[in-house]
């Protein structure tokens, strides 16, 4: 992760910058996630899990925490 984004925490309604879209969530039902609709991916980025728009990294849905459920 690059040194400027350490400690950042993105909201629904934010980009998540590109550097991150690499990160995708493939398994998504492993971690108990919904599919992604059409045009949407999963990301994870250190212990959070985005839902963004996969043209533009707007984030849709957040899920904090993931691996502390």
């Amino acid at each position: 992760m690059p040194r400027q984004y350490w400690g950042q925490r993105w909201s629904a309604g934010h980009y998540l910058p590109s550097t991150f879209w690499r990160y995708r969530v493939n398994d998504y039902r492993f971690y108990g996630l919904g599919y992604p609709p059409a045009g949407t991916m999963w990301v994870h980025v250190d212990n959070h899990i985005y839902l963004i728009d996969q043209y533009d990294g707007y984030i849709i849905e957040v899920i904090y925490d993931a691996w502390n459920w």
